[in-house]
């Protein structure tokens, strides 16, 4: 990165970001000294949508090894009981001035994507393992690096959740970075924020509360202090009054929305686990935060009546397995008047943050900001002929899913009613 006069900026295509203040002398800068300001919508300026970072790398081959390694037999790893992602030490994370030296590194995703996957490593850097108290980048204990194989245009996590935050939704920042390992460019991720102790200082008024991840129901937060009463009985909540006692149903019901509209194949509304729960001491209540969404928009391309239908109903489609996210949208859904609620949920955030045009020009922006580092990165399973298709199809999905909606919407509204399916019906 170069200093642009006196003001320190990082360009991405045509588009000055800016980005903490650089040491101009030979000393690296702290990293926790002069945190920028969010931007505009409340995220993390690492997050912002007009800027492009360059995370520096440097990697010991040795650990780059074992990396590769993990990675070739994470899933093996994983079915003898074996830590499939353990941490390693990072010799030296750069950004532009800031240098850390005690960082560490480890495999991020699911090791059963993984196997037989090309060799570019999903990637998440922790900066707070060897000094809990002072380890941070920026005011941030890690950093998040994804690169799901069949996110093809390389936006799909990135637009989900920009989407879901115009609509109001609890969701975390995103945006991308170009990473360079042992001084070579090695390819562009999307940059995710983590939901942690810090997302939850940025976002909850109180945020001393008990976070679980849905997978494995792991404690995220609190584990010398937590106990499980409360997620157990949520867990296997079976009545409406003791499921509005104990989640806040009418939140939860944005996130289903969201993700119904969008869609997304993997959250609780599809009956997927890709979700937190967190309990917040000021409502009471648990509160529902939606998290890896890189199986959204286009993943539905089955046609109408495969497992992945094109246009999935907001209301009856759901995962041939439903493993155990769906229960508390079929319990509240079962009430008429949340069922009512949650269709009139949509159509708000529909009208808010589903227009074609704004869809049309986000995915336009972003493509302009990434892809010449999409392009030269010879590490994606994909070819950029692939690629350029790929946003092309994002953007005719977006469209043909709000025209769908769109009807979708009109039939409830007009007086239709649910058939014994739970498809709309319309009055006679």
């Amino acid at each position: 990165m170069e200093p642009a006069g006196n003001v320190n900026a990082l360009r991405t295509g045509d588009v000055e970001a800016n980005v903490p203040p650089q040491n101009l002398g030979t000393e690296s800068a702290d990293p926790n000294e002069q945190i920028p300001p969010p931007d505009e919508e409340g995220c993390h300026a690492i997050f912002a949508q007009d800027l492009l970072p360059t995370f520096e790398l440097t990697i010991d081959d040795d650990v780059w090894d074992d990396l590769e390694w993990e990675w070739e037999h994470g899933e093996k790893q994983k079915d003898k009981g074996l830590d499939p992602d353990p941490y390693h030490p990072l010799t030296e994370f750069r950004y532009g001035d800031i240098v850390i030296n005690d960082a560490e590194i480890r495999l991020r995703g699911n090791p059963k994507s993984w196997d037989g996957s090309p060799d570019k490593l999903q990637l998440h850097i922790a900066f707070d393992r060897v000094d809990k108290k002072n380890g941070h980048f920026l005011g941030l204990e890690s950093l998040a690096f994804d690169a799901a194989p069949a996110n093809r245009n390389m936006l799909r996590d990135r637009l989900a959740l920009s989407i879901m935050r115009n609509m109001g939704v609890i969701a975390v920042c995103a945006n991308h970075a170009r990473i360079e390992i042992n001084g070579e460019y090695y390819g562009i991720y999307t940059n995710l924020e983590k939901i942690n102790e810090i997302y939850l200082d940025r976002v909850f008024e109180d945020p001393t509360g008990d976070l679980w991840d849905r997978h494995n129901w792991e404690l995220k937060t609190n584990k010398k202090t937590a106990n499980d009463d409360r997620i157990e009985a949520l867990a296997d909540v079976k009545k409406l009054e003791d499921l509005e006692a104990l989640l806040d149903v009418e939140q939860a019901l944005t996130v289903y929305a969201a993700e119904a509209i969008l869609p997304d194949s993997d959250g609780g509304w599809a009956g997927g686990m890709n979700f937190f729960f967190y309990d917040d001491p000021m409502s009471g209540v648990f509160k529902l935060i939606p998290w890896d969404l890189d199986s959204v928009f286009d993943r539905f391309n089955d046609g109408p009546k495969g497992m992945y239908p094109d246009n999935p109903d907001p209301v009856v489609w759901h995962k041939k397995e439903r493993y155990h996210g769906r229960i508390w949208y079929e319990l509240a859904l079962e009430d008429e008047d949340w069922f009512w609620k949650y269709i009139e949920t949509i159509r708000v955030q529909f009208d808010a943050a589903y227009g074609v045009e704004v869809l049309h020009e986000k995915i336009a922006t972003w493509t302009d900001q990434i892809e010449a580092s999409v392009l030269a990165d010879t590490h994606k399973p994909f070819s950029n002929k692939k690629y350029l298709e790929e946003v092309e199809d994002l953007e005719k999905f977006v469209e043909a899913r709000h025209e769908w909606l769109e009807e979708w919407l009109q039939c409830w509204e007009e007086g239709g009613q649910p058939d014994k399916k739970g498809y709309c019906k319309e009055d006679d």
